[in-house]
């Protein structure tokens, strides 16, 4: 089955990858969006060093749940089969009656995914969570010390609570004889990365699938420069640690992150441009990203092109805005630089996102 699943999504990939050749070349646009996502709420019960959502007032224009099943349907009704990956600005679980979303999609075929810090899964929930058959769970670690991991989370005990709950995470579906990934998501800092190597172990102990990490954004805040930031004097430290991951990623640990992102870290730290993935940016031509109060866009750094409480789907990326968007992104000067170089999944090329797959499946 997951297999199929791979296949299917490698066939709508394939797909993607010669309408934006069509659109690139010569301005024919059958684009369809390949990366949708969907924001549920900007609240967040974490208290992240790096990160400022946990300070929000609860949006009161935040969607639904029947608002958001009526957005997800109006996208299987244009696109057919997808997969949704429930994340964004805050933790989707803090939204009342996720869980009750999460089973629509399975209901209504459609595949999903969630990117979680990890506080929800209990005794109570996990056996709903699971039977819903996510795609895939990722959840945000930045250490298998304790210490480390609940300083920069601000939040006490908060890896304790994660490993019980991978490991009920890893019960319900091994009992029910799914095999969707549970993939460690850290984002890289000058707390942690020298513990990396402990963390990849730790995510093959509790269970996880694969790991990915990601280096820390300085568009957070300023307190991510004067605290967070890896310094120069300690990049040297950091190349050295990238190449031991590389290494144990050779030797068949469950390594995602590509060996080229990996070395661009310190490049990252420094601040200088990055060319990992490919060009121009893509991520006009395929990212679909619902926020939590209906609007969508298509990159953080672009006004909305339209909001599913008035629009379908098919609309909104065909609108005069979208179509704006699309030709301003791909001539994006931001691209390549810290903004956006390390954390925009659009730079995956196919080749890349095939590693990853074969990684899934061997795992």
């Amino acid at each position: 089955m997951q297999l199929i699943k791979f296949i299917k999504l490698g066939r709508r990939h394939l797909t993607q990858r010669v309408t934006e050749e069509l659109y690139l070349n010569w301005g024919y646009d059958t684009t369809k969006p390949l990366s949708i996502r969907g924001d549920v709420t900007n609240q967040c019960n974490y208290q992240c060093r790096y990160c400022n959502t946990w300070k929000n007032t609860k949006d009161s224009e935040e969607m639904s749940i029947s608002q958001w099943q009526i957005a997800l349907t109006s996208l299987k009704k244009w696109l057919g089969p997808y997969v949704i990956q429930f994340t964004g600005g805050g933790e989707p679980f803090t939204k009342k009656n996720l869980v009750d979303l999460l089973q629509f999609c399975h209901r209504e075929g459609i595949q999903w995914g969630v990117c979680t810090n990890g506080s929800a899964f209990n005794f109570s929930n996990v056996e709903t969570i699971v039977s819903a058959e996510p795609m895939n769970i990722d959840i945000s670690v930045d250490s298998a010390t304790a210490a480390i991991h609940d300083f920069v989370r601000g939040t006490p005990h908060s890896l304790d609570n994660i490993t019980k709950g991978i490991k009920l995470l890893t019960a319900e579906r091994d009992r029910r004889g799914l095999k969707f990934p549970i993939r460690i998501k850290p984002t890289v800092h000058s707390y942690n990365f020298r513990t990396l190597p402990e963390l990849v172990d730790w995510a093959t102990q509790v269970g996880a699938t694969t790991i990915d990490f990601s280096p820390v954004r300085l568009a957070a805040q300023q307190q991510v420069k004067s605290e967070l930031w890896i310094k120069p004097g300690e990049l040297e430290s950091l190349r050295q640690i990238v190449e031991t991951l590389i290494r144990m990623k050779q030797e068949g640990a469950p390594i995602e992150t590509s060996d080229d992102r990996l070395r661009s870290y310190p490049t990252h730290f420094l601040e200088q441009p990055i060319n990992t993935g490919i060009s121009p940016c893509r991520v006009g031509l395929r990212h679909y990203y619902i926020k939590s109060n209906g609007e969508v866009i298509t990159c953080w750094f672009y006004p909305a092109i339209g909001n599913v409480k008035d629009q379908s789907a098919k609309s909104i990326w065909y609108s005069d805005k979208a179509k704006q968007i699309r030709a301003q992104t791909v001539k994006c000067t931001r691209f390549g630089s810290i903004d956006c170089a390390n954390s925009c999944l659009a730079r995956r090329s196919f080749i890349q996102e095939i590693k990853r797959a074969l990684l899934f499946l061997r795992q």
